[in-house]
């Protein structure tokens, strides 16, 4: 999708930056009990997660037809029980016969029990607040010694407060921007709870000045728990306890070193390359089966973004941070995450005005850069499944196939040259370079992904494609594909190595017909 002119990040921080001696190992969570030993949400994976000596246990809660707060994440028994109905609208009686032995959906009150007297507290999560309701007189009505914490979407978290005046509320805050006072007058939380796609120093140390703890959600390696401790988060909510548990062990016990080597520059582009061909893959699937909920819009009225944008940010964002916990990050959706010299540029759906409109032209670009220079870039197709993907020195491909754009002059006459609108507008020259283009009966194409009409080039699907204004979050991959597929990348004074300028007209050409077409292309600019 369109979006608006970046300057370059500048990094803020490092690993040896952020790392200190004398950390606190923060406390863990275990995220819906340990899913990676019993069924999560269940009596058992409750008792598995106090067990491993999680601080607290982390239960996802809705209410049955007759108002029995049970444990369930999703709104349907269908993904954890294979009953496709609502739980909201089956009666306790009917919830409890599902499973076998102890893998059944308990009652809250249940695990208010079996914690009771447990060095485990429990948070509840509740995202309903209609099922925050039920489950908060649960809470109210048990009579044992439980600590009990919340989190949850902001109107559940209303309806506790309203319930249970002395809640301890953690505050879900999923922007990197930190939060100011004003943010915390309504449920007036003891917690900051973030994904940890949300987290950065400046987070951290905004909320511990406000007073609020910090804690990150959902952990599982020991790199990012790692990082995130050096960061000074005062919880970590995991689904794998004893793993991360390990990690802040021996780092405490090492009197948390500093990393022992950095990796080598080759490593580290090899290690992206592999992460960023199966987030590509990740995001097809997710693109193609994940229906258009929410459309809204940003600058304008023709400007849109959809739950899908969001959540494919969401999930790409997750995935390298988990991998490269240090390195910084610039989306389309959420804006700049600091980081080290390293940083990812990411549209998750480049033809959002496409998606929104059911219209089966959309990419996903991401791009790593080192000091500015692309490393890495996958740009993928969802509707017809293809990624295609390069690394700087190393070529292009397509699915098993390297792209290759051989010297042999090309013609422009029977050609095809894509372009996009300047958002939802023509760009000066637009018309011009149409007309021009014409004169030698060369078509013009706009379909509508930026990402897409430079990407095609570089896979031999047209002879040259230009667009308004360079930004590498929407351009970055498809101006590598094209360097990495012997393709030539121009501004206006000629060609370039590496990006065009931030904001500046650009234009990508087969080596047979580039000198022809920037020709016209600068002409059309001109006038």
């Amino acid at each position: 999708m369109t979006s608006t002119m970046r300057a370059p990040v500048t990094s803020v921080t490092t690993w040896a930056a952020a790392g200190r001696h004398g950390v606190r190992p923060p406390r863990l969570v275990a995220h819906r009990g340990a899913p990676r030993v019993r069924r999560e949400n269940t009596l058992p994976a409750v008792a598995v997660a106090e067990a491993l000596g999680a601080e607290a246990v982390e239960v996802d809660v809705r209410r049955t037809a007759d108002g029995v707060a049970v444990l369930l994440h999703d709104e349907t028994l269908g993904r954890m029980w294979g009953d496709g109905r609502r739980v909201c609208d089956v009666d306790w009686c009917d919830v409890a016969r599902l499973g076998n032995g102890l893998d059944r959906i308990p009652r809250l009150d249940a695990v208010l029990e079996r914690l009771d007297g447990c060095r485990s507290t429990l948070l509840v999560d509740v995202a309903d607040p209609a099922d925050a309701v039920v489950a908060a007189r649960t809470v109210a009505g048990h009579r044992g010694t439980t600590g009990v914490a919340w989190r949850g979407a902001p109107a559940a978290m209303a309806a506790v407060r309203t319930e249970l005046p002395d809640a301890d509320i953690w505050l879900a805050w999923e922007s990197l921007v930190p939060p100011t006072t004003a943010d915390l007058e309504t449920l007036a939380p003891s917690t900051l709870d973030l994904d940890v796609v949300f987290l950065t120093p400046r987070t951290v140390e905004a909320a511990h000045a406000l007073g609020l703890r910090v804690a990150v959600r959902v952990v599982d390696d020991a790199e990012p728990a790692l990082w995130a401790a050096r960061l000074g988060v005062d919880s970590i909510t995991t689904n794998d306890v004893a793993t991360v548990r390990a990690a802040l062990a021996e780092a405490e016990r090492d009197g948390w070193p500093e990393r022992e080597r950095e990796p080598t520059e080759t490593e580290v582009a090899s290690r992206a390359q592999a992460l960023a061909h199966r987030i590509a893959h990740e995001v097809i699937a997710f693109t193609r089966e994940h229906p258009v909920g929410e459309v809204t819009t940003k600058g304008h009225p023709a400007d849109l973004v959809t739950d899908v944008d969001r959540l494919v940010e969401q999930l790409v964002r997750s995935r390298v941070r988990t991998v490269f916990p240090t390195h910084g990050f610039t989306g389309e959706e959420y804006g700049d995450a600091p980081g080290d010299r390293h940083r990812w540029y990411l549209d998750p759906v480049d033809g959002t005005t496409n998606l929104a409109n059911g219209v089966p032209w959309t990419s996903m670009s991401l791009c790593l850069t080192r000091s500015g220079r692309p490393v890495v870039g996958v740009v993928a197709d969802p509707w017809r499944g293809e990624v295609l993907e390069a690394r700087r020195g190393h070529g292009a491909t397509l699915r098993d196939r390297t792209l290759h754009l051989d010297d042999a002059p090309r013609a422009l006459a029977g050609a095809v040259v894509g372009t996009e609108l300047d958002g939802h507008r023509p760009w000066p020259g637009f018309v011009a370079l149409l007309e021009a283009l014409a004169d030698r009966s060369c078509t013009v194409r706009v379909q509508g992904s930026g990402t897409l009409t430079i990407a095609q080039v570089a896979a031999g699907r047209g002879i040259g494609g230009c667009v308004s204004a360079f930004d590498p979050v929407d351009h970055g991959a498809a101006v590598l594909l094209v360097h990495e597929a012997g393709g030539v990348v121009l501004t206006r004074g000629g060609p370039v190595d590496g990006f065009p300028p931030v904001g500046e007209p650009f234009l990508v050409a087969h080596p047979g017909a580039a000198d022809e077409l920037h020709a016209v292309w600068t002409a059309a600019l001109a006038r």
